[in-house]
């Protein structure tokens, strides 16, 4: 009879120490980031930081950009809002009820720019993240048909 509690007892330790194992030799989860790689490679602000560095495709630079993420820890929910970003669809209800929504967008600029210098372009240095076409038009010119 004790020899029967003695094998089930060491079943039931090697099932548990089993368990215990395979947990914790899990892969962290796969982000999904098919969304994010559309939106940002379409961005105009990406195709502009880009600039003249026509070797390197937007979709180039976002996968790189992908690849941090899942380097860097950040959770689906941060893709989904980095995706919303690209789309230009974050709300000011999305930007009151997202209270590490600064720290994420800093950690974004920081891959960018990790991977603007690992793909040999230059990294925004000023801040300013703006497309090209968003500069301002100089005082003396008016918009065409507009006279004064």
């Amino acid at each position: 009879m004790s020899y029967r509690v003695a094998v089930l007892g060491f079943v039931t330790v090697l099932g548990v120490a089993s368990a215990a194992s395979s947990s914790l030799a899990a892969p962290a989860a796969k982000l999904t980031t098919e969304a994010f790689l559309a939106a940002c490679s379409e961005d105009e602000v990406v195709t502009g930081q880009l600039g003249s560095a026509e070797e390197i495709t937007p979709k180039q630079f976002c996968e790189c950009v992908a690849g941090k993420y899942q380097e860097g820890k950040i959770s689906q929910k941060d893709v989904d809002m980095l995706t919303k970003m690209h789309k230009d669809e974050i709300t000011d209800e999305d930007a009151a009820s997202y209270s590490t929504l600064e720290d994420l967008l800093s950690a974004n600029e920081r891959f960018e720019d990790s991977c603007k210098k690992s793909l040999g372009v230059p990294a925004n240095t000023n801040g300013d993240d703006e497309a090209p076409d968003d500069e301002e038009m100089p005082a003396d010119e008016a918009p065409e048909g507009e006279t004064e």
